[in-house]
């Protein structure tokens, strides 16, 4: 980032990654919430983010080349519209599920649609700011700063469980959904008004045809599989960690609610101080951090195969979240390092999708052991998933030259 108001920019940049790694995390404990409350099953839960992940997988890359050609900011806030609609619908539908108005199975196919809203047009958030990011940074730099700014999503991950859990408990479930879609709002009001926009976009060519042939692309496909296997992983264990409080531990709804917001913000407290302060100081470079995130990611997952408490449930996230928290980063800015700079945005859509592909694989693996096997079955099939990858990020030519 060549200009003098730069930290501006990047300061409004981590403010809207917050809201949405708020807006995601929160819904971690609300939708197990009312989902028990319904009595309905927990692969419900996992179909309501397949829905909006397929919807994401699909959009990221479209908003990604759109901010090549239409500018970052139109792009960036046309994202934070949709996050602001999605969760006001969510609210809306919260409290009419919980005082009876609506049949469970409705409630669910409404949640669905609301998340569905994120999927399609809040997409747009996290590749219009990381291709800002890449617009404005030299190569040396870039991978520094895309964990600083991928940071911001870790802080509003940390933040969105236990305010969910205790405000939810104070306030109602709908109105502090309806604070943070307010919360939201406010930063696409800050956004619009004061993030500068340098870069010229590049003229309208063959963006599908140019799309499709970067994702085919061999510089790029270890990246996104690394992205894909980790976010199918971290699916898995933020939508079954309040479901194995509730059957390993043993401990009651409101009880695992608390529980479970207070390990979700731990974890990602963890992974803000890895990304905000431990990789720039030590400047650690994409292929380590990927080797490092997918062993930490196995590490944890057999260690949760074997836990039996609370304690040693919420020690196996710890693992777990520090693990896919140095990943994320490395496989960001190992995309971003590997493609020509007219290529940024798309680039960036492409590494985003891999969050919808793991959201939608999620439910249909670890998520449906988890219900219809045992949770030892789901752990273990992520555990030899991350073995898998280790093993590509260790030996994979194109990630070694990224460095």
């Amino acid at each position: 980032m060549n200009h003098p108001d730069r930290s501006h920019a990047f300061r409004l940049l981590f403010l809207a990654l917050f809201v949405m790694g708020a807006s995601n995390s929160m819904l971690f404990v609300i939708l197990p919430m009312v989902t028990r409350a319904m009595g309905t099953g927990e692969i419900y839960v996992g179909l309501i983010f397949a829905g909006s992940s397929v919807f994401y997988m699909g959009f990221s890359p479209f908003w990604g080349s759109l901010s090549d050609q239409k500018g970052r900011r139109p792009v960036l806030l046309t994202g934070l519209a949709g996050n602001t609609l999605s969760l006001a619908a969510i609210a809306m539908v919260a409290g009419l599920a919980l005082s009876g108005i609506l049949l469970p199975l409705v409630a669910m196919g409404f949640f669905a649609a609301a998340r569905m809203i994120y999927g399609a047009i809040g997409s747009a958030i996290q590749p219009a700011a990381q291709a800002y990011i890449a617009d404005r940074t030299s190569l040396g730099e870039r991978t520094r700063l895309m964990s600083s700014l991928t940071a911001g999503a870790g802080l509003g991950t940390a933040f969105g469980p236990p305010l969910a859990a205790w405000a939810g408990s104070m306030f109602g479930v709908e109105g502090f959904v309806f604070a943070l879609a307010g919360l939201s709002f406010a930063a696409f009001v800050l956004i619009a008004i004061g993030l500068p926009e340098y870069r010229i976009p590049v003229p309208h060519t063959q963006k599908s045809r140019h799309l499709l042939r970067l994702a085919r692309d061999r510089r790029l496909w270890p990246f996104l599989l690394v992205g894909v296997g980790g976010w199918t992983a971290q699916g898995v264990f933020l939508q079954t960690l309040l479901f194995y409080l509730l059957d390993q531990a043993h401990l009651g709804v409101e009880r695992a609610a608390l529980v479970s917001g207070t390990i979700f913000a731990s974890g990602a407290v963890l992974v803000f101080g890895a990304q905000f302060v431990l990789i720039p100081v030590l400047n650690l470079r994409p292929r380590v951090l990927m080797v490092a995130g997918v062993i930490l990611t196995g590490s944890g997952a057999i260690s949760m195969a074997l836990s039996t408490d609370a304690i040693t449930i919420a020690l196996s996230f710890l693992l777990t979240s520090l693990g896919f928290g140095l990943a994320r980063p490395g496989m960001i800015s190992g995309a971003s390092l590997s493609v020509e700079p007219e290529e940024q945005g798309t680039a960036a859509g492409l590494a985003s999708a891999t969050a919808g592909a793991g959201f939608f694989l999620a439910p249909f693996t670890g998520l449906a052991l988890y219900q219809f096997v045992s949770p030892m079955a789901a752990y273990s099939v992520l555990a030899t998933l991350m073995a898998l990858l280790a093993g590509l990020t260790i030996s994979n030519r194109r990630i070694r030259e990224v460095g």
